[in-house]
């Protein structure tokens, strides 16, 4: 019927969980989960509270629906990283460029950060299980970019944790109406994260940075 032009019930239903997540990983990241609420995530949709117990049962069902989200996301960018790139440092960059790409298109926040403390019982540990899988998976490249010469010699774990916390940091301070478009915020991230890696890091970045904005960051000073 409508040739498909009007999503199912299914469907539907899918599009509001979607925003849903999409609302509380924006608040989540801006004020920490502890400090909000549902009735926050239902504001930011213009919604009743009542209205999103339909699709998210607790707070804490929604900060799991959140992590699942963005290790997804990171999963499927190492993913697609590993299938394009040749050297273990190429893989890396790629990975994290997908990764904050997609997490600002998807979620709305370039990376998502939540406490550990806020994870309770089985889901919890399912969902650091899932995050050890991913970060030896990283250090897995660091270990095949020291193989291949494009990774200094460093601890994988280290380096790993070190990138990592650059691209969640992230989070924090983009804003989706500033003046930095999504295509030079994970560009220049990427590059920035993992150029303490190359051993031959060129004399200026690969990625291009419009110095007015620097120039007009400063003047507000």
């Amino acid at each position: 019927m409508w040739n498909d032009a009007i999503p199912d019930p299914a469907a539907q239903q899918e599009i509001k969980r979607k925003a849903i997540i999409r609302a509380a990983a924006q608040a989540f990241s801006r004020q920490g989960s502890h400090s909000v609420t549902l009735e926050n995530v239902a504001e930011r949709l213009g919604v009743s509270k009542a209205a999103l117990y339909r699709y998210i049962p607790n707070k804490h069902a929604l900060i799991l629906a959140c992590q699942d989200e963005a290790l997804e996301i990171a999963a499927q960018a190492m993913e697609r990283a590993s299938a394009e790139q040749s050297t273990g440092l190429a893989k890396i960059r790629r990975s994290l460029q997908l990764y904050l790409l997609d997490t600002m298109e998807q979620l709305g926040v370039p990376a998502l950060i939540l406490e550990d403390n806020a994870l309770r019982g089985d889901d919890a540990l399912r969902i650091l299980q899932k995050r050890d899988i991913y970060e030896k998976q990283m250090r897995a490249l660091v270990i095949e970019g020291h193989a291949d010469g494009s990774i200094l010699p460093v601890e994988p774990k280290m380096a790993v944790f070190m990138v990592l916390g650059a691209i969640h940091w992230v989070a924090k301070w983009y804003r989706p109406d500033g003046s930095w478009s999504p295509e030079m915020v994970a560009d220049t991230i990427a590059a920035l994260a993992t150029r303490a890696l190359d051993p031959t890091p060129a004399a200026t970045l690969a990625v291009s940075f419009p110095l007015d904005h620097a120039k007009e960051d400063l003047h507000a000073i």
